[in-house]
């Protein structure tokens, strides 16, 4: 019955270290709401340029640009969760309106 304690005292404690450890990378930069500055989302073919880029809902602009190689949009300081809506001119000179879905919408990660 001794055994039976210490071990269930011993569980116990490791899940209270995992839950400690948890809220300090909670305090981290990488957590902390409004410090990730630039998201991006994948085009389903390379783009020139892009134009118009908005909210869907309230049409308020967003500052975005095409990657170098035109294959992803950049976005400063989005507001997680909404909807989007641009037009797409690509190489051949063809313009399409683009929607995206905010969970195609991924915070911008940079190799140290």
């Amino acid at each position: 019955m001794k055994k039976y304690k210490i071990a269930l005292s011993f569980i116990f404690f490791l899940f209270g270290l995992s839950t400690i450890n948890a809220q300090s990378l909670k305090q981290d930069t990488l957590f902390m709401p409004g410090a990730v500055k630039q998201f991006q989302f994948h085009l389903e073919k390379p783009a020139e340029r892009i134009e118009n880029l908005r909210y869907e809902n309230t049409e308020e602009p967003i500052k975005g640009k095409v990657s170098e190689d035109g294959e992803r949009v950049i976005m400063d300081n989005y507001k997680k969760g909404q909807r989007i809506k641009f037009d797409a001119i690509y190489k051949d000179g063809k313009r399409e309106e683009v929607k995206k879905s905010p969970c195609y919408i991924d915070p911008v990660s940079y190799d140290l």
